[in-house]
């Protein structure tokens, strides 16, 4: 069985197109589960590996550059070009190796998976995180019965910050629990998009109905442990972007621009009084007015940018330890942040105003994309609207969720997060749902009647 994709003149087998995909989001998203169960020397061996892998996917399949963003590549071309006054030389350049290896990586997946299989294996490698995730987590709380840190690092006797365990044994104290990403945040994220997923993957009949419902259980259950202040918000906009691309579709293209002025009033007034209460909002949320020292790690990085605003220190991504500029730019007890808890600012800082400019491009024409993903009236070859298909809107709703997360933490910029925003990018740009002819790879489905998608009305 091969895959069927027009843009691709070579041809690669669809499951093994399907297992690569899996493999490197569920590495990507596990976060530092990798290294901090094989240590960092393992984790290279294993990310070269899917790299490895993904060139030689890419060879095979001699998928076309040409319909892919153009915004991607100005804003990585640039990145690179900073190497020229980076402050972190030989960092830039090993980060903008790691960078443009995730983006060949979230190429080869969009050039050889149809939209469906895309959502299937997101579906699969965030539900992989999650199980493994409540396992770990499980196996620490009754087996264990103390925190653990990395397997690669010996701290001894003395006190150590929480932020430094891989696990803090709190699945049955009441506290947040970190599973496999190693961090709360990340995995409420994780369960956050594993939702979005299942959801989808239930309204196109691509899953069963107990076992959506099951997962879907699983992943609130999650989201409930982490308490993630930051992910409940990406969820409440997500749910808005939903029901925003569902009314906005009920409408024929020539008459939504009433709509789409309403819509940027409300976002407007929900912004400024978004600004004026955040206090409040904080508070809310659980979060003290600082949003738990954020602000002085924001404060800290504009002092950076004001020192190079217009071109800035130099493209490196994740901030290396070993830089003793970043290092020591925000200790909070105890704890060295490593970024700037914010992508536009991290970008900003590290890029300029010109980088900033041309990653704002690419985010907001992926965004459009998405959006025209959600919202667009298909015709058949006999000039009648095709039926709605759901998986149209899951570019949007995971779009949504990344951007919203952005603003509180970089990880926008790397590892997960980065491949799965550029997957998006490339794929919409290539194609959008449902233009391209259904694979052969896409696999079964349940009867029509069984799956409508009942909570968008037909054109």
């Amino acid at each position: 069985m091969t895959n069927t994709w027009p843009l691709a003149r070579g041809t690669v087998p669809e499951r093994e197109a399907f297992a690569f995909a899996t493999t490197i989001l569920f590495t990507m998203f596990a976060g530092d589960a990798v290294p901090n169960m094989l240590t960092w020397y393992g984790a290279a061996v294993v990310w070269a590996l899917e790299a490895t892998w993904g060139i030689t996917i890419v060879v095979r399949a001699k998928p076309t550059v040409a319909r892919t963003p153009r915004a991607l590549w100005l804003f990585l071309a640039w990145c690179l070009v900073s190497v020229a006054w980076s402050h972190w030389r030989a960092a830039t350049l090993a980060s903008m190796a790691a960078q443009l290896l995730c983006v060949l990586v979230a190429f080869a997946i969009a050039s050889t998976l149809t939209w469906r299989r895309i959502l299937d294996a997101v579906s699969a490698a965030l539900r992989w995180v999650l199980g493994l995730s409540l396992l770990f987590e499980a196996v620490v709380a009754v087996v264990v019965r103390h925190p653990i840190a990395p397997i690669w690092t010996h701290y001894g006797d003395r006190k150590i910050p929480d932020a430094f365990y891989f696990s803090r044994a709190e699945l049955f104290t009441g506290g947040r629990i970190q599973g496999f990403p190693g961090n709360a945040n990340l995995l409420a994220m994780v369960a956050l998009l594993a939702a979005i997923a299942v959801a989808v993957q239930f309204a196109e009949g691509r899953m069963g109905r107990n076992r959506a419902i099951g997962w879907l259980v699983v992943a609130a259950a999650v989201f409930v442990l982490t308490r993630s202040s930051t992910v409940i918000v990406a969820a409440a906009v997500v749910a808005v972007a939903f029901a925003l691309a569902v009314l906005v579709r009920r409408v024929p293209t020539e008459r939504r621009t009433p709509r789409y002025l309403l819509i940027a009033a409300v976002a407007v007034v929900v912004v400024v009084v978004g600004v004026l209460a955040r206090g409040a909002i904080a508070g809310l949320l659980g979060k003290s007015s600082d949003f738990t020292g954020r602000s002085d790690i924001w404060s800290a990085v504009l002092g950076m940018i004001d020192q190079h605003p217009v071109v800035g220190w130099g493209w490196i991504g994740y901030w290396w330890p070993s830089i003793h500029q970043l290092a020591d730019l925000a200790p909070r007890k105890g704890v060295t942040y490593l970024q700037a808890h914010d992508a536009f600012l991290d970008v900003w800082m590290q890029t300029g105003l010109i980088g900033l400019i041309l990653f704002g491009i690419y985010v907001l024409t992926t965004l459009n994309r998405s959006w025209s993903c959600a919202t667009r009236i298909g015709y058949g070859a006999d000039q009648l609207p095709r039926p709605f298909d759901p998986v149209s809107l899951f570019p949007l709703l995971v779009v949504v969720a990344l951007l919203v997360q952005s603003l509180a933490e970089s990880r926008l910029l790397y590892q997960g997060n980065w491949v799965l925003f550029a997957l998006i990018a490339i794929k919409t740009r290539i194609v959008l749902v449902g233009e391209e002819p259904v694979s052969i790879g896409d696999g079964p489905r349940t009867p029509h009647g069984k799956r409508e998608f009942r909570w968008a009305a037909r054109s």
